[in-house]
């Protein structure tokens, strides 16, 4: 089901633990993107900036039920109606000019945060170390802040 798949989609992008598996992890990874991890030995237990939008940004554009290449406010919440936390904070943060709309390049912002903050060593890839440290990390906080 179209709707539920991308409810599940934009959840995903949500949490640090959905950060995207490594390129050997999914099967359903390109084989440009395949080839070009392959190649490059730094890519074997990780995930490139770029490789990583691209599947995060997949995963949330799978809300966009009217086609017009942007995801408007009302899909997204539709999308989001499982998520924990608000949904509507989600968007509002993410959609950084106020009109509304997600576009790619607010995707892509967004992402390039989060990929920054997850990429410890700052090599330019994340590994699966690098994403069990940042969902424990994340874990560890919302723990902190209801001890208060």
């Amino acid at each position: 089901m179209k709707f539920g798949r991308a409810a599940a989609a934009v959840l995903a992008l949500v949490p640090v633990g959905a950060c995207a598996k490594t390129s050997g992890d999914n099967a359903s990874s390109s084989n440009a993107t395949a080839s070009s991890t392959q190649s490059d030995p730094r890519h074997s237990s990780g995930m490139t900036l770029e490789d990583f939008q691209k599947r995060q940004r997949d995963r949330l554009m799978a809300a966009d039920t009217d086609g017009d290449g942007r995801v408007s406010k009302a899909e997204f919440l539709a999308a989001a109606k499982t998520g924990k936390g608000n949904p509507a904070k989600r968007f509002a943060k993410m959609d950084q000019n106020g009109d509304g709309m997600l576009d790619k390049s607010e995707i892509d912002a967004m992402l390039a945060r989060r990929f920054k903050r997850i990429d410890a060593d700052g090599n330019g890839i994340i590994t699966t170390q690098e994403r069990a440290a940042a969902r424990a990390g994340k874990h560890k906080a919302a723990l902190d802040s209801s001890d208060s």
